[in-house]
C-alpha cells in the first residue's frame, strides 16, 4: 500500500531540488546571452525569489518527514526563515520592475 503522506512530503523536497537546478540552468543560459557571469545574474531578485521558494519547500518537505520533535522544529523555523526572505525578494522584484509604459 503507498503511503501518500510519505510520497507528498518526498515530493516536495524533490520539486525543491528539480527548482533550484531548473534556476541554475536557466540563469547560466541567460548569463552566457548577455555575456556576463553568472554570479551577476543570481543576485537579480527573481532568482533570489526562486531559491527561497525551493527553501521553503525543502524545509517544509522534510519537516514533514522527521521523527524527533527537536529536529522538526529546526527544519519549521528554517522553513520560516526562508518564507520570510522569499516574501522579501518577491517585495524587492516589484519594485526593480520598470513602471509601465504610458501612451
Amino acid at each position: 500500500m503507498i503511503d501518500w503522506g510519505n510520497l507528498a512530503a518526498n515530493a516536495l523536497w524533490i520539486v525543491a531540488c528539480a527548482i533550484v537546478l531548473a534556476t541554475l540552468s536557466f540563469a547560466s543560459w541567460e548569463a552566457s546571452l548577455a555575456k556576463i557571469r553568472m554570479s551577476e545574474r543570481l543576485r537579480l531578485p527573481a532568482y533570489q525569489a526562486l531559491f527561497n521558494l525551493a527553501g521553503v519547500l525543502f524545509c517544509a518537505g522534510l519537516a514533514w518527514l522527521s521523527d524527533p520533535l527537536l529536529l522538526r522544529i529546526a527544519w519549521i523555523i528554517l522553513a520560516v526563515i526562508s518564507l520570510v526572505l522569499f516574501i522579501l525578494s518577491l517585495k524587492a522584484r516589484k519594485s526593480q520592475a520598470p513602471p509601465p509604459a504610458n501612451r
